[in-house]
């Protein structure tokens, strides 16, 4: 994957063995206008985010892609750095239950889009499809639990939880397992509380899949000056980079560990061009995500890709891409105009 200059490419939700965790809650805090995009899978939606967020970025816009967690050939969303402007598929995020006040949201349904006859005839085989996925999404957390979390535990956060990770409290989460706490907590939570004017950022840059793990760290930092961190070292150089933290009051990116989202294992500041990372972006194995699935987890996650690809098929035979398209340029005019404003 080559990435563009002024483009990201992030996870903004995971599947991770405390269940379905989505960071968008805290990300949504800064927005002032969101489309959010409604339909199924394969009506154009994805094609959409991406075409549109490729076209802002050739006109000079910042943009972050936001990957699908749950589907490898589909985009979330994307969102303008800077110009607080963003675009979410409904489909493919969790439930927008925690929409931040004070947002300008423009729904945009790709339903009227489709042959509403042909899709009420296949209405019942998608309900039983949809409900199919549901059930293989919770099986694949419940497996995940059980082979990767071993240290989870079953209690509702508490105070101090809040005061430790507010990254990952301030989420949305379909689980109420949490991992046990691990790491320099106090000492990372210690300097972000000193850093009252930073702006700070959580999400994932790796995401479970059949074939093992897709992960964006490596294409994600390649412009980065990088201070790599193992063995005995980790706590003295994270000493380092909190202190320097205390001055910044600048940005601050902070990268989740995908299966266990109460580590961090990255710390990133782009006003700095620098990014602190434990082991090296490029080796799973040094986060630990070396350790192969079970033939459960690979069964439960290929049969709800296999099941996604089904429902896509669906989709794609009842939808008029040329409506589709028309409707991108209408969208894309529409943003331009929003961002406009919003400067």
């Amino acid at each position: 994957m080559v990435q563009k200059p002024g483009v990201r490419h992030y996870f903004a939700e995971g599947v991770t063995s405390r269940g379905y965790i989505s960071l968008l809650p805290d990300m949504m805090s800064e927005w002032e206008r969101t489309y959010v995009l409604m339909g199924g899978p394969g009506t154009g939606k994805s094609t959409m985010i991406k075409m549109i967020g490729l076209e802002l970025l050739d006109r000079g816009y910042e943009v972050d892609f936001m990957r699908s967690a749950r589907d490898p050939d589909s985009m979330a969303g994307f969102s303008i750095r800077r110009s607080n402007l963003a675009m979410l598929d409904l489909y493919e995020v969790a439930p927008l239950k925690w929409r931040a006040p004070g947002i300008v949201e423009r729904f945009v349904d790709f339903t009227p889009l489709c042959d509403l006859r042909k899709l009420e005839y296949q209405r019942h085989r998608i309900l039983e499809l949809e409900d199919d996925g549901k059930r293989l999404q919770k099986e694949i957390g419940v497996r995940l639990a059980e082979e990767f979390g071993e240290k989870v535990r079953g209690k509702a956060p508490t105070a101090e939880d809040k005061h430790e990770r507010p990254w990952l409290l301030n989420s949305y989460s379909s689980s109420d397992l949490e991992e046990a706490r691990e790491g320099p907590w106090s000492k990372a939570q210690g300097a972000l509380d000193k850093l009252q004017k930073s702006k700070v950022t959580s999400f994932f840059l790796q995401r479970l899949d059949c074939e093992g793990w897709l992960n964006l760290a490596p294409h994600y930092l390649a412009d980065f000056d990088q201070i790599r961190l193992d063995g005995k070292e980790t706590s003295e150089a994270m000493d380092w980079i909190l202190s320097e933290a205390e001055q910044l009051g600048q940005i601050i990116n902070i990268v989740l560990h995908p299966l266990y989202p109460d580590k961090i294992i990255g710390i990133v500041f782009p006003q700095r061009n620098l990014a602190v990372w434990q082991g090296a972006p490029e080796e799973l194995k040094d986060q630990g995500l070396d350790r192969p699935f079970s033939e459960a987890l690979k069964d439960a996650l290929v049969k709800f890709q296999n099941l996604r690809e089904h429902l896509k098929t669906i989709y794609m035979d009842v939808i008029d891409f040329s409506r589709v398209d028309q409707l991108r340029d209408e969208m894309l005019n529409q943003i331009l105009g929003d961002l406009e404003e919003l400067k």
